[in-house]
Parts: structure tokens; C-alpha cells; sequence
């Protein structure tokens, strides 16, 4: 599977020539989702000399990138009040359907998604989250016992991404990351926990089932924001906290930890059920997350800090 936002970005830009501009939203639709606009500008931003990259503007017209507008002059394109004249903005752009294959791609591995516990005792707890500085990601995976959730084992990796942030598309930023940072752990978890959703997404395969299916691992999927579904008003019986549905079905949790105002948000990643995954998280959290986010969230975050600590100072 292609993922190479970059490549697929410059294909598009190949469609526009001298003297005419595309719209960040015209490139994201020509990708296959409107939702990347946001990612193609910041793309360009961080990577500025790509080839055409100057021939992009917003919504309104102004160039994304900073000293675009004197190379678009040198085209016969002149900004007015800093925005291109509209009739110099292509109307559509051909699709190349690159996010389309990934949606494609994780409607058919959701299908692989087992929604059955596969567990026995658990003994160890795992946790695993990213801190990002451009293209770097800086991923922890911990190990925590899981009687006292006391840290077993902690991983670290620095590992260079090629796909941008872009809403329900996760796992093509992250995973990749995390499975090689996993994969290190000498000391394999039980269950994975996964800072990000698993099946309560729009292809119901978000990043946490997504790396349970590449990693054959019990995953669940923990966010604090919702991305898709319906809160009930009512909790079903004792359950501790309001069920969620999406597509006619309870797809998963939403659970106020103590200390913490607001809901998380929990669902199943992979070989666990939603109530197991409810069950782990709540008995693993002790204020406000689940402790191995906490300390998988401190431990990739100081790394960030540590290196861009040293680069100042080798300066």
C-alpha cells in the first residue's frame, strides 16, 4: 500500500502549470478527501521546495507559501491585496484517488477486526503513544504490571514519517511508528493500549485496530475526543459509563475517569471485547488516563524535549 503523501502531493501539483494556482481544497479533493486541505498546506510549509509548491493558495486566494507571490509575478499572475485573481484558480484537478485506496484499504481490514476476547489473565498492560516535531515522531510503548502498574519496560524510537495528520487517516501517520517500537519490547503486553480510537471510527478501523490486526495483538483504542457516533443518555444497567452508537450499534464508551472533567473515549481495537476493553481501562486508570498512556505520553514528550534540548545546544 502507497503511502507516500509527498509523491502523491506532487502529482498533483504536476496538473498545475505556469500562470495558473490550485486551491489547498481542490489538491485534497484530487487526493480523494476534502479533509486533507488542512495537511496539504502544512505539507508544503515543511517540505517548500517541492516543485509547484508556490502554485497553491487558500480558500481566498493568498499564496500558503511566504515569498510565493514575486515567483507567481515571474508567471504573469499579479496578487491583488495579496490573493490570486480568481480566474487564475483551476476549477478541478484530475483524481488521483490516493486517500480513496487508503479508505478502501481500511474497509477491507476492518472485516479482520475480532470483536471476541482472546485474552486469559492479564498480567502486563501495555501503552503506547507519539509526540511529533515536523516529520519526526517520537514514539514510546511501555509495559506496566498489571497488579500495581508499576512500569516493566520502557521503548523508545525516533522514527521520520511521510504522512501528514489528517482526520481518520491515523493510523498511515502513526502506525508504522508504533509497530516498530512495539516490536522492541522485550517484554510483550498482554493487552496494547493505544492513544487514538479503534472502532469507533467512520470506517470502524481506526489506528488501535489497525495496529491490533498488523501486530496480532489485544488492542484497545483510548481518545479523549469523540470522532464518530451518538452518546446515550443512559447508562445500560450498572455499566459505568454511556454507551456510544455508530451504525445502528454500540461501538463504544464514553467514561469520566476520576479526576477528570470531561469523558474519554474507549472502544475495541482488536481480539478483545468492548466490555473486556471498558473493564481494563477503568482498572488501569487512576486519575484522569489510563496509567500506561500517562507514562508513555511523559516518556515520548521528554524525549522530544531532550533532542531539541541538544540540537541547541551542538549549535
Amino acid at each position: 500500500m502507497d503511502v507516500d503523501f509527498g509523491h502523491a502531493l506532487a502529482t498533483c501539483l504536476d496538473q498545475v502549470g505556469p500562470g495558473r494556482v490550485a486551491t489547498c481544497g481542490a489538491i485534497a479533493r484530487a487526493l480523494g478527501d476534502v479533509r486533507a486541505a488542512r495537511a496539504v498546506a502544512t505539507w508544503l510549509v515543511d517540505h517548500p521546495d517541492l516543485p509547484g509548491a508556490h502554485r497553491v493558495v487558500r480558500a481566498d486566494g493568498r499564496p500558503v507559501l511566504h515569498g510565493a507571490t514575486q515567483l507567481l509575478e515571474g508567471e504573469r499572475i499579479r496578487a491583488v491585496h495579496g490573493r490570486v485573481p480568481t480566474e487564475r484558480i483551476v476549477g478541478a484537478l484530475r483524481p488521483t484517488k490516493f486517500l480513496a485506496a487508503l479508505r478502501d484499504d481500511q474497509n477491507h481490514l476492518s472485516a479482520q477486526v475480532t470483536e471476541r476476547d482472546s485474552l486469559g489473565d492479564i498480567n502486563r498492560i501495555g501503552g503506547v503513544d507519539a509526540a511529533y516535531d515536523g516529520d519526526s515522531m517520537y514514539v514510546a510503548a511501555v509495559c506496566l504490571d498489571a497488579d500495581d502498574l508499576t512500569p516493566v519496560e520502557i521503548v523508545t524510537v525516533r522514527y521520520e514519517t511521510t504522512f501528514p495528520y489528517i482526520p481518520t487517516y491515523l493510523a498511515y501517520r502513526e502506525s508504522p511508528g508504533i509497530e516498530t517500537t512495539v516490536h522492541r519490547l522485550t517484554h510483550q503486553p498482554d493487552v496494547l493500549l493505544v492513544d487514538g480510537h479503534g472502532r469507533l471510527h467512520p470506517a470502524l478501523f481506526g489506528v488501535a485496530c489497525y495496529v491490533g490486526v498488523r501486530l496480532s495483538l489485544p488492542t484497545i483504542g483510548v481518545a479523549k475526543h469523540p470522532l464518530v457516533g451518538r452518546v446515550q443518555t443512559k447508562r445500560r444497567g450498572s455499566e459505568p459509563a454511556l454507551p456510544i452508537e455508530f451504525r445502528g450499534r454500540v461501538q463504544g464508551y464514553a467514561w469520566i475517569p476520576p479526576g477528570r472533567a470531561r469523558p474519554i473515549f474507549v472502544s475495541v481495537g482488536n481480539r478483545i471485547s468492548l466490555n473486556r476493553s471498558l473493564e481494563i481501562v477503568r482498572s488501569s486508570t487512576r486519575h484522569g488516563y489510563p496509567e500506561a498512556l500517562q507514562l508513555a505520553d511523559r516518556v515520548c514528550r521528554e524525549m522530544k524535549r531532550n533532542e531539541k534540548r541538544e540540537k541547541g545546544a551542538a549549535r
